[in-house]
């Protein structure tokens, strides 16, 4: 029902700031650095697996697929499998199609305010900020009511996790009411490139006063391969 609310992903070490404390120049030029290693990430030079489990009112969708980016259109995604079985081809056929212009691109600068960061904590090797998440595709009730976090290992200036979640309930559109959203983002790195390796979504809610409103998602990234004798464009 909200599947486009989808696709908008505990350190064990002594905390060496625990009160909230106003991000610096410093820091938020720490964070802008880190954001703009994964947006240069070239998107082209990467293939992958994708392994999706989706469930939407009791309704379970589980995906396993191959994504080549440099590839023709047609040819970009190969459905592996649907809920655990082989496609036909014309699931294959019609999977490859609606998804031929999609790949893992994240709008990370969306996600974070680097102007209005609060340092969470901070240990030897990470750090992690806190700032309130606007997101129009959540609405404007949704405004003062996220709240998201962000971690950064230090020593590789890389984005280790995002995470999103609600303080309060909010309407996305009519008639529809959250009461739980969270969103958690996870990111790796391989040949010094920041890239996804899963995002998770939960969301919770009513619809028309009586319809539950119940979705979850994970998607995880892997098996990826460089190709590096392809164009530069990248806009996927």
């Amino acid at each position: 029902m909200f599947s486009h609310i989808r696709n908008v992903v505990i350190s064990s070490f002594i905390l060496l700031a625990t009160p909230a404390l106003a991000a610096s120049i410093a820091h938020q030029n720490l964070v802008n650095q880190a954001v703009e290693r994964f947006t240069q990430t070239n998107k082209q030079h990467w293939s992958y697996q994708v392994h999706s489990i989706e469930i939407e009112e009791g309704e379970k969708t589980e995906v396993l697929a191959q994504h080549i980016p440099h590839a023709n259109a047609d040819k970009r995604w190969h459905l592996l499998q649907l809920n655990g079985k082989k496609p036909s081809s014309k699931q294959a056929e019609k999977f490859a199609k609606k998804r031929q212009n999609e790949g893992f691109s994240v709008s990370i600068k969306e996600l974070i305010k680097t102007d209005a960061l609060t340092l969470h904590h901070e240990t030897p090797e990470y750090i992690t900020f806190t700032y309130p998440v606007e997101l129009s595709d959540l609405g404007e009730d949704a405004l003062g009511k996220l709240v998201g976090s962000i971690q950064i290992d230090k020593r590789h200036l890389n984005i280790d996790h995002i995470s999103i979640h609600n303080t309060d309930e909010f309407s996305p559109v009519a008639l529809a009411e959250i009461d739980h959203f969270k969103l958690h983002m996870q990111f790796m790195t391989i040949d010094n490139t920041v890239l996804p390796k899963y995002n998770t979504m939960e969301m919770t809610g009513t619809f028309s006063f009586f319809i539950e409103i119940e979705e979850t998602s994970k998607t995880t990234f892997s098996n990826y391969q460089k190709h590096l004798a392809v164009t530069d464009d990248n806009t996927i």
